[in-house]
């Protein structure tokens, strides 16, 4: 759908405004004076003193203009013949009403017209409220921060995020530097992660390191209500960061943007969606503008959105081990009188988000001057816990043995997923380790070992426990996909049922297991503790103990 041009529309609208106007201008000064009736003997006084400037028959009453204002006398209350003689008659029947009603349907006329320009062209649509807005107004509304006060080493517990967008910092700082190398640096780098992990002030901070303007948005901002304004706003930011480039745009939730197309999807959040892919292809590698977009759901993603040559490079952002949620917790108390041990709060708080942990640490201030105390104590910490837990903000805390029970999943599925050769870098606490597995053609066997990976947590659990949890739901659901796709897409036989399937890889995951028992005890003692352990000490643990 096409806008009209603004342009066109200030005359037109100019023309209606004035005509009206003058309109009313006109029935008001007709009109404000009201006329008095008054008896035959006060209209011969005011005719004697020639006091009236002109006369007027209106119906069954002469009305005489004068400088003091409009009277009315009943004329057969007065000598007319006489009147008549000194002033012409002018009739005056109803006037004012039919004045009225012409103003009133040149007014309508007018409309008419305008209505029936704007609406014979049928690819125009009709967008008043935005349109109006002057050149200076729309200009200003796009602004960008500057010297923005989060830098890197504000931001705690984010080294291996620091590390990936060092390059992306060079390349605004020195963009010539890759130019005349002829390098291509993404033109758009994702952020993923959960809610409160730091993307924004990540993204804010590799502004401030480059020291380059940083233009904010929302992807939700993008969704208008009104026909075309989405795709005008996307089209209108990237020429302001162009101008300003080196910049970054950076498009927080754009999840609400870039949402996968369907048939139920409204026109205007799809055309919002192919002027920002339009975008991105439109500006060069080296125009110096970087698209930054954050999510926690890049599941939902448009595939053309992340195809290559848009957002080329990925980066996620895991919730803080607790080496890192003890450099958070640290930097949240730096101004603060405390006596806490920073290691005990880490332990606490696993689960939670840097966003969670400046929560405890707030809520545990408030709690301790409630208590008229200047000084922070571990109390004040246990006191508020449950309450940044179940509150508003809610997030996962684990007791010392729902620890050990995440410890044992995750080591199992790490050991096994090591085993059976499959690559990630690194297995946590509390996130699903990220297999990377780029095959284009994958055979059955690579599939049933893939449901041996998914498997072999909930089987190890049953094991060790006598029981399931329900952290393994989500590797379930997995693990059934799996099986289901074994039976459809490679199965010849008709022998092979998923009875037999599933009976076979736990027969198999069971034996394995038991073989590197020790390697998943120590796997899961370092979880515990340390809350991360790299690819390369598990398959360094595994030859140790084979």
């Amino acid at each position: 759908m096409q806008l009209i041009d603004k342009k066109k529309l200030i005359p037109i609208i100019a023309t209606v405004s004035l005509a009206f106007i003058a309109i009313f201008i006109y029935i008001i000064l007709k009109f404000s004076n009201t006329t008095t009736t008054i008896s035959g003997k006060e209209f011969n006084n005011i005719l004697k003193n020639n006091q009236i400037e002109s006369i007027y028959l209106q119906d069954n009453y002469i009305v005489a203009n004068t400088k003091n204002g409009n009277f009315k006398v009943f004329k057969d209350a007065v000598n007319r013949s006489e009147i008549f003689k000194k002033y012409p008659i002018k009739v005056y029947t109803k006037s004012s009403k039919a004045l009225t009603y012409i103003a009133i349907l040149i007014l309508l006329s007018i409309l008419s017209i305008l209505i029936y320009m704007l609406r014979r062209d049928k690819s125009i649509g009709i967008n008043l409220q935005p349109q109006f807005l002057s050149k200076e107004i729309e200009e200003n509304s796009i602004k960008p921060e500057y010297n923005n006060k989060y830098k890197f080493k504000d931001i705690a517990g984010i080294s291996d995020v620091k590390e990936q967008l060092l390059e992306i910092i060079d390349f605004l700082k020195n963009p010539h530097k890759y130019k005349k190398r002829d390098i291509r640096m993404p033109k758009g780098v994702l952020l993923i992660g959960p809610p409160g992990v730091g993307k924004t002030l990540i993204a804010k901070a590799i502004s401030a390191e480059a020291n380059v303007p940083f233009f904010y948005n929302s992807g939700a901002s993008f969704v208008q209500i009104y026909a075309g304004m989405g795709a005008k706003k996307v089209r209108e930011l990237f020429e302001k960061a162009k101008e300003m480039a080196p910049s970054i745009i950076f498009i927080d939730e754009i999840d609400a943007v870039g949402k996968s197309r369907d048939a139920l999807d409204s026109n205007e959040r799809e055309s919002t969606l192919n002027q920002l892919l339009v975008e991105m292809d439109g500006f060069g590698s080296n125009s110096g503008v970087i698209v930054i977009g954050a999510t926690n759901r890049i599941d939902v993603l448009d595939s053309a959105l992340l195809r290559a040559g848009r957002f080329d490079r990925r980066v996620f952002i895991d919730l803080p081990n607790i080496k890192e949620r003890e450099q958070i917790i640290n930097h949240y108390l730096n101004n603060k009188k405390y006596n806490i041990d920073i290691a005990e709060v880490a332990r606490l708080t696993a689960g939670f988000s840097p966003a969670a942990i400046e929560t405890l640490i707030n809520e545990a201030a408030l709690n301790a001057l409630r208590k008229n105390r200047d000084l922070l104590e571990i109390d004040d910490i246990y006191s508020v816990k449950d309450q940044v837990v179940y509150g508003k903000k809610r997030v996962v805390s684990l007791s010392n043995q729902e620890r050990q029970i995440q410890a044992n999943y995750q080591a199992s599925k790490a050991v096994i997923a090591t085993w059976l050769g499959f690559k990630f870098d690194k297995a946590t606490l509390l996130m699903p380790i990220h297999i990377n597995d780029d095959r284009v053609l994958i055979s059955k066997n690579r599939l049933i070992n893939l449901a041996k990976v998914y498997l072999s947590g909930v089987i190890y659990l049953q094991k060790k426990y006598n029981d399931t949890f329900s952290v393994s739901k989500d590797d379930k659901k997995l693990f059934e996909n799996i099986i289901e796709t074994i039976i459809k897409d490679y199965t010849i036989s008709n022998d092979e049922t998923k009875q037999n399937i599933n009976k076979d890889i736990e027969i198999e995951i069971t034996t394995t297991l038991s073989k590197l028992s020790a390697a998943i005890e120590y796997i899961s003692n370092e979880l515990n503790k340390k809350e991360i352990i790299t690819y390369n000490e598990i398959k360094k643990s595994i030859d140790e103990v084979l």
